[in-house]
């Protein structure tokens, strides 16, 4: 590629019919000029793209970085959501055998409630029925000491006395 200087420089054979020096100097001038001006602006807009592309690179890098960071959150919210629902599973079986437990002692102390209750009830109507013939044996003394027979009996043995005998 030619530089500014190299077109400044450039000299041309001199011919007879030549061109004029002076117009092909203008031009050539002219020509640097402009070529400067695009070296320059080639120069920078390279120098920008270089500057986008390390900055492309950069955010390519910051993107990755942030999809591996949402990847790894997503990650972590699967494994914490499945640890919760394991966790729970745990509670709630640990809990049903809990009840189950619970309800296996309820229904021991009601089986024994009953047992009690009804040798309770068999003493109670034991004692009742002993109770029915106690009044009936103190019903039946009594008719005996109320008897008039007795009566007779009692109010003769008071009328005796040591001396008659």
């Amino acid at each position: 590629m030619l530089t500014a200087i190299e077109i400044r420089s450039q000299q041309f054979n001199k011919s007879l019919r030549g061109y004029n020096e002076e117009e092909v100097k203008q031009y050539l001038n002219r020509l640097a000029q402009d070529y400067e001006g695009l070296y320059a602006d080639n120069a920078q807009l390279r120098e920008t793209v270089q500057k986008l592309e390390h900055d492309l690179n950069k955010y390519r890098r910051m993107e990755d970085t942030m999809n591996n960071s949402l990847i790894l959150a997503q990650q972590t919210a699967e494994e914490l959501k499945s640890n919760s629902r394991k966790e729970a599973a745990l509670m709630l079986e640990e809990a049903k055998r809990k009840i189950s437990d619970i309800m296996v002692v309820y229904q021991e102390v009601i089986k024994r409630l009953n047992i009690f209750n009804a040798e309770l009830k068999g003493q109670i109507s034991a004692h009742l029925e002993l109770l029915e013939k106690n009044f009936v044996k103190v019903e039946e003394m009594s008719g005996f000491f109320y008897d008039a027979d007795v009566k007779i009996a009692m109010e003769r043995l008071e009328s005796i006395k040591v001396e008659e005998l």
